[in-house]
């Protein structure tokens, strides 16, 4: 589901005064909180984190070039906007298909009574198609009809990294990593790790992507930015082959972030300092995990039907393909892409990205509050 990512490019590209302007809504960043984020964004890129480096997320190819990975926020929910999406429009298609037969009907009879009646439904029939197809079918693309996955590439050669997503969620882009701030401890909300980039020259909004599983604790997640950050400093020599995935949605590939993302945040592996005291304490934690397993059982017929639709929307979108430009970085004698700027965008979005350039300013306070 990809209803995080366009919220966000959303944000950034809202019309003043509209329903997803960010005016106002952010707290601020003083000068000082940037400057200590961006130490720690280089220490966490130049310093090991981990001494167990491993990837969870789906790898679809690994080289001495470049790492890329399954990206997004939301993979465990994939199924339920085609859900409801498949239900529309089947309703929809009845429902006019009764209607326009009734209609039919009523003026073969020549029922004037009927016809009026029929034509009365007939408007409102088309009044929820053009509903649909105005606000609803964007929802359905979040899973529908658009590309199969969000992917991010890492390139060691050029240092960079590659996003790769639907035009209505920022498109496909061009990042340094030597700029990439890593945030692996989000878990409070049940989210992946998350990788940012601040506004920079050109750019006038942040870009951020998620990389990874949800997890109940931050240990795996931090693992899986230390296999990153070493591949991309130190090269693929001394870590852990990560098994490929084949780029066609097998159906298992399907319930895995369905039923894996639920047991990762109902069972995730805790902190290993966080060990029972006493019996009392084991046998709580013992009976929560058993009525978490109990729960699971009870709703694992959702979580099947979820996971078909999962595996049905990706058969209804395609695969991803990069640019000609990213697909040859560094090759030999190939150019080093240049870094996405607003103008690289039509004039109306740089336009917008422009407007909303003050949203992500920093605030001196010993200058706003003398």
């Amino acid at each position: 589901m990809y209803l995080v990512e366009w919220m966000l490019w959303q944000g950034a590209t809202a019309e003043k005064d509209s329903w997803a302007s960010l005016e106002g809504s952010l707290s601020r960043f003083t000068p000082e909180r940037v400057k200590e984020g961006e130490l720690n964004a280089k220490r966490s890129r130049t310093q090991r984190q981990s001494d167990t480096p491993r990837l969870r997320s789906p790898v679809y190819a690994f080289n001495d070039t470049y790492l890329e990975m399954r990206a997004g926020c939301m993979e465990y929910t994939r199924g339920l906007v085609t859900v409801i999406s498949i239900f529309s429009i089947a309703f929809l298609a009845a429902f006019g298909y009764a209607q326009i037969s009734n209609a039919w009907r009523s003026l073969v009879e020549l029922n004037f009574f009927l016809i009026i009646i029929d034509g009365i439904f007939l408007s409102i029939w088309a009044v929820a198609v053009w509903l649909y197809f105005k606000y609803g079918l964007q929802v359905s693309r979040f899973e529908l009809f658009t590309q199969r996955r969000l992917l991010v590439r890492f390139n060691r050669k050029t240092r960079q990294v590659y996003l790769h997503r639907p035009k209505y969620a920022g498109g496909v882009v061009a990042l340094p990593w030597d700029k990439v701030q890593p945030m692996t401890d989000v878990g409070g909300i049940r989210f992946p790790m998350m990788l940012a980039w601040d506004d920079d020259e050109g750019r006038p909004n942040p870009e951020c992507c998620f990389v990874g599983k949800p997890c109940a604790t931050s240990g795996p997640v931090i693992d899986e930015w230390e296999f990153i950050r070493r591949y991309m400093e130190e090269g693929p020599e001394g870590l852990p082959r990560p098994s490929l995935r084949t780029r066609w949605p097998m159906p298992w590939h399907a319930f895995e972030p369905v039923f894996g993302g639920m047991l990762s945040l109902l069972l995730g592996k805790r902190d290993p300092n966080d060990k029972p005291k006493d019996i009392t304490h084991w046998s709580k934690r013992l009976l929560g995990k058993l009525l978490v397993v109990a729960a699971l059982l009870m709703i694992s017929p959702a979580l099947l039907m979820l996971g078909l639709a999962n595996w049905l929307s990706q058969l209804l979108c395609w695969e991803p393909r990069w640019p000609k430009e990213i697909r040859e970085a560094g090759q030999p004698g190939k150019p080093v892409p240049k870094l996405t700027e607003a103008t690289d965008y039509d004039a109306d979005t740089c336009r917008r990205l422009y407007l909303n350039a003050d949203i992500w300013k920093t605030v001196d306070e010993s200058r706003a509050n003398p």
